[in-house]
């Protein structure tokens, strides 16, 4: 989601920087890595099909060696199938920092409009106020300021602390 333009010179006089995050591609980065634990459970199926295969079909000191490496817990296709789990996780993790930052850029919108609205106001009643109301437009600025920093320590608490 980028800034509407009309809000760009709102948030620079403000002092900050549109956030660079992509929440598009954080939730197509967690859609890879579903798709990784997917395939993993699958071709973890399919060697467990060719080995039990191979184990129920045969007999000889080999094919002991091999079903007891096989059912070892520290076996590669038991290792293979571990990285299924992590994955999910990670693939979690990535989907919800997509959508911490698509919240983050919405509030922000929110409250540049919010401050816009505040400026023309005060513009609009200037005359009316002997411009009295223009000496809003620097506070209306601090509180939005305080509220993004507020939005961004939020966004960056809910990222790392989960």
């Amino acid at each position: 989601m980028q800034l509407p333009s009309e809000l760009t010179s709102l948030l620079s006089m403000l002092g900050y920087d549109w956030p660079e995050s992509d929440e598009t591609k954080l939730f197509d980065l967690g859609n890879n890595w579903t798709g990784l634990s997917d395939k993993l459970n699958g071709a973890v199926e399919q060697l467990e099909d060719a080995a039990r295969t191979v184990i129920d079909n045969n007999v000889s000191k080999d094919i002991d060696a091999f079903r007891s490496e096989w059912e070892d817990g520290e076996s590669a296709v038991r290792n293979i199938a571990d990285i299924a789990e992590p994955s999910n996780i990670v693939s979690i993790g990535l989907m919800i920092a997509a959508g911490v930052v698509l919240a983050l850029k919405l509030q922000m919108i929110v409250q540049l409009v919010t401050l816009a609205i505040e400026i023309a106001q005060a513009i609009a009643t200037a005359v009316a106020t002997f411009g009295a109301s223009l000496l809003e437009i620097p506070i209306f600025k601090q509180i939005t300021s305080m509220l993004i920093d507020q939005l961004l320590n939020m966004a960056i608490e809910a990222v790392l602390n989960g």
